[in-house]
């Protein structure tokens, strides 16, 4: 469905970049920089591999199915790649404010395991929306 067209990566990528900005903004200033810049160079980085594998694919005519086949492959990892740094920063702040929480120490942890699992259940389920984003519904 947004395969061909450049606005949803580039709407992924202005969101990934804010929520980072928001997670830590209260920090340290070298570590909201670097944790900023890091996130924009690897969205910046995944616009680039996806406008010229994008380009690749409206220039080329008779490729056959194995060139869709890679393009598939590359947005089902490139999800993992982007997704990952993400919710580790959304399980580092998750963490910090439930340890700043006033409650009893086994409670913490029980709260702290549930978040990192359902973080998982996240990056497992967000898989699948993100494949169905980028294709449609279409078989």
């Amino acid at each position: 469905m947004f395969a061909y067209q450049p606005f949803y990566p580039m709407m992924l990528a202005l969101v990934y970049i804010g929520v980072t900005y928001f997670l830590v903004r209260h920090e340290n200033k070298y570590i909201t920089y670097g944790i900023t810049i890091f996130s924009c160079l690897l969205n910046f980085s995944f616009l680039y591999l996806w406008l010229d594998k994008i380009i690749f694919l409206m220039t080329s005519a008779g490729e056959g199915f194995q060139r869709f086949m890679e393009f598939s492959q590359f947005v089902d990892v490139s999800y993992f790649i982007l997704l990952v740094p993400l919710l580790l920063l959304f399980a580092w702040y998750g963490i910090k404010k439930i340890v700043q929480q006033d409650q009893y120490l086994g409670l913490k942890i029980v709260f702290i395991s549930f978040y990192i699992v359902a973080l998982v259940g996240l990056l497992v389920l967000g898989q699948l929306v993100f494949s169905l984003l980028y294709y449609g519904f279409a078989p």
